[in-house]
């Protein structure tokens, strides 16, 4: 590793800007050189859904340093030692010659850069479905910090009363936000899978949020896919099986693909998902060749399957292995478990690893639990119910991943979990781990702890939890909630028999032992106990309601 060679980074943001840094600290001699061809460079994206919201007041703030200082081409030439080259479109990578050829978006002048390493950043595209017009500017993505900033104007100009936001993934969600909350603006959302944020939730966690959002004014269609946008004289036509929806402007926000159109044009390998083939140091199929971002194809760790995660918080981490490694390190970046969250008005949601469904589809014997507990001790203020679901392999107590969404502390919970995941934890790991504990913070028995306990308990038991969202009408349904707690909230279901639990024991034999029993209590500890004196007591057909009432009606 010479300490005058010639570095060429293509993308200025996260994953390139770090990498040439990072390369530039350990090589003060090296030439580094960074180009893009937007005008702005080194924003935060993941922050411009609150831009629009009027959450963050300026957009600027996300392209400010933690102290002030607008991240701009002369901030890295000045401050970081870097030649950066804004608006400018990299049009051809020559591998032979070790060069790039380059033309500029404002002269139209073309230059070439020879490198000794070079980095590719070129993130990714918006995916454009086939049916939408193209060049209306009544139909935008949400990609890049111009997006956020047409937008935001045409909300503050008034020209946006009805908003269709194709794709209810992250930024669909929040736009929903932005739109009703900041602008009085009605939000439609609209997708084809069968509920909301369909990566990160399975169906019954998700419709609690869905019904949230409509609390919230959110009109939502799912199971509705995209047939075509018309344009007419006063706005747009949104065309889907479930009916036609006139809007002033949509945007179409069903997820990326890798921008990988120069890495193939050179012949740099590509996998099956489109994103570029690199190993753990990040170096792609040419050894003088590094790739990381969203245009790189991660591995997951759990499946072993190639993934591609557009997140700014790996993309970071890629760069700094890069760099790390053009300065003559040895780093690594490892498989992911794709852990993710977001903001819904005041509901946080978040996940990390399979869902039910992926892990199906992944091959695994698959068991679930879900559970409902207080994110802080139940007697402490403010506090707040949160809702999780656990998916585990059953043969192995493998765990798989977490779901979870409260309006209280709910992602140190996914983080605490991810964590467990990247060392192949099981169940018996949960049970095992150590929860800073007081009051204001936790309760004394962690949510964590109490779901694993539910998940060995329903696995060496042969306890059965049904889905909250599992329909029970035609079995006989056990309320075990105190008197008052089921009239305050009552059951949908007609035939509910109600013996509060702590009458249960001496009770129990009232309840018939030829029908299929299902337990109900709030939050699904008691009416598994109940089960499980029902099951001893001979009941052959017993289950409860994972994770109780508050669950099941999504309160």
């Amino acid at each position: 590793m010479t300490e005058n060679q010639k570095i060429v980074v293509i993308g200025a943001n996260a994953a390139g800007l770090r990498a040439g840094a990072r390369a530039k600290r350990l090589l003060p001699n090296a030439s580094i050189t960074v180009i893009d061809h937007g005008r702005y460079i080194s924003y935060g994206a993941c922050g411009m859904p609150y831009v629009v919201s009027g959450d963050i007041e300026y957009a600027d703030e996300l392209r400010r340093t933690a102290y002030g200082v607008i991240r701009d081409a002369d901030f890295f030439r000045s401050a970081k030692g870097l030649e950066v080259i804004i608006q400018t479109d990299v049009e051809k990578i020559d591998r032979e010659a070790k060069k790039i050829i380059c033309k500029s978006l404002i002269t139209g002048e073309t230059s070439e850069y020879s490198y000794d390493k070079l980095v590719i950043a070129t993130g990714s595209n918006p995916i454009i479905i086939p049916g939408v017009p193209t060049g209306s500017k009544r139909i935008s993505t949400f990609k890049t910090f111009e997006d956020a900033l047409a937008i935001q104007e045409a909300f503050q100009k008034g020209q946006i009363e009805k908003i269709g936001l194709i794709g209810a993934g992250p930024i669909g969600c929040e736009l929903a936000e932005a739109a009703g909350a900041m602008w009085g603006a009605e939000a439609i959302l609209i997708d084809a899978a069968p509920n909301i944020l369909p990566a990160m939730l399975d169906v019954e966690m998700a419709r609690p949020i869905e019904n949230y959002l409509r609390s919230e004014d959110v009109k939502i269609y799912t199971d509705c896919p995209l047939e075509g946008i018309t344009e007419t004289e006063d706005g747009l036509v949104i065309k889907t099986p479930k009916g036609e929806f006139e809007v002033n402007h949509a945007v179409i926000a069903v997820g990326v693909r890798p921008n990988t159109k120069l890495a193939a044009d050179c012949g740099l390998e590509l996998g099956k998902g489109g994103g570029i083939v690199v190993d753990e140091k990040m170096t792609t199929s040419d050894p003088d060749i590094f790739a990381a971002g969203d245009c790189a194809e991660l591995k997951h760790l759990i499946t072993g399957k190639p993934i591609q995660l557009p997140l700014g918080s790996l993309a970071n981490r890629q760069g700094r292995v890069i760099g790390s490694n053009l300065g003559g390190g040895d780093e690594r970046f490892g498989p992911v478990v794709g852990s993710a969250a977001v903001k819904i008005f005041d509901m946080n949601v978040a996940s990390t690893g399979l869902t039910e469904k992926a892990a199906k589809d992944a091959g695994f014997d698959v068991g679930v639990a879900w559970g409902t507990a207080t994110d802080i001790a139940d007697y402490y203020p403010d506090k707040q119910n949160l809702f999780l679901k656990l998916v585990y392999d059953k043969g192995t107590t493998k765990l798989l991943g977490l779901q979870g969404y409260s309006q209280g502390e709910v992602v140190k919970r996914i983080d605490v979990f991810a964590a467990l995941l990247k060392h192949d934890g099981k169940l018996e790991d949960l049970l095992d781990a150590e929860f800073a504990y007081a009051p204001p913070y936790a309760p004394a028995v962690d949510p964590l702890y109490s779901i694993g306990c539910t998940a060995r308990n329903d696995l060496l038991e042969g306890l059965k939890a049904l889905p909250p969202d599992a329909s029970i009408d035609d079995k006989l349904v056990v309320d075990v909630r105190r008197t008052q707690e089921a009239a305050d909230r009552p059951l949908p279901e007609e035939s509910c028999q109600n013996i509060p639990f702590e009458t249960f024991r001496d009770c129990c034999a009232d309840v018939s032992k030829d029908k299929e029993v299902v337990v109900v209590c709030s939050k699904g500890v008691r009416s598994s106990e109940a089960a499980r004196i029902l099951k001893q007591a001979g009941c052959a057909d017993v289950s409860y309601v994972g994770g109780g009432s508050l669950m099941k009606l999504g309160q």
